[in-house]
């Protein structure tokens, strides 16, 4: 075996060095560098950005940099007003201090009170009062006729993480859903540990002094909750609302855990009263979008498109950033390589390549949304969407195997399968990476698929393809930073996207989609 390894991997480098790819393409190909990323990079992010949060100081400066970029890489500046932004508006809402929980029942009213017993970051302007029902963990499937009028009780996460101590509980919190006709969702924090309310209440209450926000003009996932956002709670006020059962709720929690047979609790005795107020600020934010126009007089209406998005988690209650270097830092930089590199090159393609990097993708997927729904060209004259979302790192699999050399793809045949053929080929004519189809998998737990920006674009059916590395230890923590970038190895993914890129956007006619991709659009 050794043998056969000293005889292939010169055959492999020799491959590498020497690829197959159109000789009008070379130039842009041998553009895309390492020193151009890391200089990049170590601006978005640096801590003047300061985590470019989404409307936030630092996301604008990004915004500024990557239109500068855009300009002297000779892209036509294609957003409002002739620059290279397409901007929307956001509405801010901020918790007030005054909010309160009461619990009434038997024994009378007991009232709860905000970054004390709950903390919550959004809610209707209006007071809620209803009865509740408990249903157990917020995976458990109920009835829409049990749900409707009430608020809704829930233990945080799957039943099947309940005690599992490697999920952390800020994910357990996330794994949210809303219930059909109810008026509230209060999630009930751990007695003790990590998701318990005392461990969890500095992050809880940064975030609800950050607050949230939503898109002007759309129904945001906050509102989809009924009275709002999912307000997380103490089991003590938790205990108060289950008191007509005679049970304790540590009590209701083991039976929700340990019994296969359990069903909602309806607790029509107790009366619950959310009136948590509101403070709200109108901000705007944007999209940079640049346009390399094709060289082909029809083709270049149809547009070849390039995305990842440059905002982050901003900055935390006590001034620590999160750098946000590989989420989606990485992605950002790709972006505006492939420009380069397209720019760069002396021949241009045939259709035109649109480059945009995205806003608000961690408070789910604004920009590329507001794109798709306003789109700059016509959903059905854009061939194809790359999408990159953190290719600076390598997981923990990789890690083990010793092979930085890979890279995970999502979604490039779910809609076309010819996209995923024109892939395969250019990484086999290019960088040939190892690659990994893990995360494609519809019945994947983790549905990458749906947690990036192609996903806009795919649900309106337009072929996509999503690269991405894994999550690492540093995924959403301030320790994300540019010093542990792997820039050589993010220069072998960008140059497989460039060449599949300049086929796609070469070729003679459009992708031919999949029967049964209808069930990827809207």
């Amino acid at each position: 075996m050794r043998r056969l390894i000293l005889l292939v991997l010169p055959c492999a480098l020799l491959f590498a060095q020497n690829p197959k790819i159109p000789k009008d393409a070379l130039v842009g190909y041998r553009a895309i560098n390492a020193n151009s990323l890391s200089a990049r990079l170590h601006f978005i992010a640096s801590p003047e950005l300061e985590g470019r949060e989404t409307t936030f100081r630092g996301q604008k400066i990004a915004a500024r940099y990557i239109a500068s970029e855009f300009q002297r890489l000779g892209l036509k500046p294609i957003g409002d007003s002739g620059s290279y932004f397409q901007r929307f508006d956001v509405e801010a809402t901020k918790i007030s201090e005054k909010s309160s929980i009461a619990v009434n029942n038997k024994q009378g009213t007991i009232n709860f009170l905000i970054a004390k017993d709950f903390f919550s970051q959004f809610a209707q302007d209006l007071p809620v009062s209803a009865p509740a029902i408990f249903i157990g963990y917020m995976d458990t499937k109920v009835d829409s006729f049990l749900t409707k009028g009430k608020i809704v009780i829930a233990l945080p996460g799957r039943k099947e993480d309940g005690r599992d101590t490697t999920v952390s509980p800020m994910r357990r919190l996330g794994l949210i859903r809303p219930f059909p006709g109810s008026l509230a969702t209060l999630v009930v924090a751990d007695d003790s540990g990590a998701a318990s309310l005392e461990r969890l209440s500095g992050r809880l209450t940064a975030n609800m002094k950050r607050g949230s926000m939503t898109v002007v003009g759309s129904q945001s996932r906050a509102m989809r909750f009924g009275a709002g956002f999912p307000t997380t709670v103490s089991p003590q006020l938790a205990n108060e609302i289950v008191r007509e059962t005679g049970k304790l709720f540590s009590q209701l929690r083991v039976a929700a855990y340990q019994d296969s047979a359990f069903q909602p609790i309806s607790l029509n005795q107790t009366t619950v009263t959310l009136d948590i107020r509101n403070s709200k600020e109108l901000k705007t934010t944007e999209n940079v979008v640049g346009l390399l126009e094709g060289s082909d007089a029809k083709l270049k209406e149809e547009v070849v498109a390039f995305t990842g998005h440059y905002d982050h988690l901003g900055i935390r209650d006590d001034g620590t950033i999160y750098y946000g270097a590989d989420d989606d830092g990485s992605g950002t930089v790709t972006v505006m390589e492939l420009a380069q590199a397209f720019s760069a090159n002396p021949v241009k393609p045939k259709r035109s390549m649109l480059f945009m990097t995205v806003v608000g993708e961690e408070k789910g997927l604004w920009g590329s949304e507001w794109y798709v729904n306003h789109p700059i060209f016509p959903l059905e004259k854009t061939v194809a969407d790359f999408n990159t979302d953190m290719i600076g790192r390598t997981d923990k699999k990789y890690d083990e195997l010793k092979n930085p050399n890979y890279v995970y793809v999502i979604g490039s045949d779910k809609i076309s399968t010819q996209l995923d053929s024109i892939l395969k080929i250019s990484n086999k004519e290019t960088e040939n990476l190892l690659l990994d189809y893990t995360f494609n998998d519809d019945k994947d737990p983790n549905r990458y698929y749906t947690r990036s920006d192609h996903y806009n674009f795919a649900r309106n059916g337009v072929p996509i393809a999503f690269f991405f590395t894994g999550e690492h230890a540093d995924y959403h923590r301030p320790t994300d930073t540019v010093d542990k970038i792997l820039f050589e190895r993010m220069v072998k993914i960008i140059r497989v996207v460039y060449a599949a890129g300049w086929k796609v956007a070469n070729m003679k006619g459009g992708l031919a989609r999949n029967v049964s991709s209808s069930m990827f659009a809207k």
